[in-house]
């Protein structure tokens, strides 16, 4: 095999050097770079150029390329296709595959990563802008051939795009409380700051703040719906986003108020049971919560029940749209359903099943606390809320013992859904 030292050499060199090799006879590898047409400030994106062994024992092969002056260039030799080796000098990147003798037909893919800086002029922009881009390799023992980089080279640079949810939905009960607030999380489409303002067309719609500044983390607006006095019916409003450097101002936010009757939820958990030395027909207290769907950071509910000795419970004065419900007791880790549709004044039942106990400080985790607040309850009897506080009586069966032990290391050191 053989291998060359890479040597940069003026574009007129490398040209009479490649003319000359296609003269031999020699077909071109043909690097072709691929680059998207625009990319935001701040955007970090790819760039790949491909080529193609020309001939048997494609060998020593250096690929160099350059990024717009000042823009950061980072690669991995994994990133390409087989793996090479690469160097990263400021906007220079330098590829190298130079151990082993490629057969003919063989594609290569060279990617590296750039990133726009958020100054960034909004215009186009030049890939080797002036330098000598080239492809360099032997075939056997050849002379050393050498080809220009060909394909896209420009990019046009624009604004980065302020993001938000596409539209949000509130549900209203007719002359009862207002709907809970929800969460308008706007954000930059890349880490480039953007200012925004937001305005609306509705009396009964408000936004807290008003303005901001947001980057790729997102910045929360409380949206709140004032619906008293307001009729049944269906009521539509658009949330107006203004952000002078971003490149989708205005952004509308189309939002939705229905007033209407509520649903009803009716649940059902299972908890360990055995035949109990104490009431039968022990009731449990739960506090139960709507989240919005994906996000339990967002509680936009919370409701209190309590079972029957079956463990069946009811919850009136749902507000009908889609909630992720979360369960919790003073014993049991939480448990959580997702996707539960509630619609206007029907009633959804959902089978939670059964819950894991052992949970007796109430945190979500069960671990060595609760072993210790069980052993200060421990052969107690009767065991039954309120007589202790917190219940370590996992098995309900109206006394602390061995059961309840077994039940909690069957748990221990599992965790809640709410955690």
């Amino acid at each position: 095999m053989r291998l060359f030292r890479l040597v940069i050499s003026l574009t007129a060199v490398a040209i009479i050097v490649f003319a000359a090799g296609i003269a031999l006879g020699q077909p071109p590898a043909n690097a072709v770079r691929a680059l998207p047409d625009t990319v935001e400030r701040g955007e970090q994106f790819e760039v790949t150029v491909n080529f193609t062994a020309p001939g048997d024992e494609f060998n020593s092969i250096a690929l160099t390329d350059f990024a717009p002056d000042g823009w950061d260039v980072t690669a991995s030799g994994s990133w390409s296709t087989p793996s090479a080796t690469v160097n990263v000098s400021g906007n220079e990147v330098q590829f190298s595959w130079w151990t082993q003798l490629w057969p003919s037909g063989k594609n290569f893919t060279a990617l590296y990563k750039v990133t726009v800086p958020c100054d960034a002029d909004l215009t186009n922009y030049t890939f080797d802008g002036g330098n000598a881009a080239f492809l360099a390799y032997y075939l056997g023992n050849s002379s050393q051939i050498w080809e220009n980089i060909t394909g896209d080279s420009n990019v046009t640079v624009v604004r980065p795009a302020i993001c938000s949810a596409p539209s949000i939905s509130f549900y209203a009960a007719y002359n009862e409380t207002n709907p809970p607030n929800q969460t308008l999380e706007l954000r930059s489409s890349t880490p480039c700051m953007l200012n925004w303002s937001l305005s609306d067309d509705a009396a009964w719609l408000n936004e807290t703040p008003k303005n901001g500044n947001c980057t790729d983390v997102p910045s929360p607006v409380v949206l709140s719906v004032n619906s008293s006095g307001m009729p049944f019916g269906n009521y539509t409003a658009n949330i107006t986003i203004q952000s002078p450097d971003a490149n989708n101002s205005p952004r509308i936010v189309p939002v939705t108020l229905q007033i209407t009757t509520t649903g009803i939820l009716k649940g059902q958990v299972s908890f360990p049971r055995v035949e109990p030395k104490g009431d039968p027909t022990w009731e449990t207290g739960l506090v139960v919560k709507g989240f919005e769907p994906g996000n339990l950071t967002n509680e936009l509910w919370s409701k209190n029940a309590t079972t029957n000795n079956t463990g069946i419970f009811t919850i009136e004065d749902v507000y009908p749209g889609i909630y992720d419900i979360g369960i919790k007791n003073w014993t049991c880790l939480s448990v959580l359903n997702t996707s539960v549709a509630f619609t206007v004044a029907n009633v959804t039942v959902v089978d939670f099943g059964e819950v894991l106990e052992g949970d007796a400080n109430n945190d979500d985790i069960i671990g060595s606390s609760d072993y210790s607040l069980l052993s200060f309850a421990y052969n107690t009897w009767p065991a039954g809320p309120p007589k202790w506080d917190p219940n370590c009586d996992f098995n309900r069966d109206d006394y602390v013992g061995s059961s309840d032990y077994s039940i909690l290391s069957l748990n221990y050191n599992k965790w809640g859904a709410l955690y």
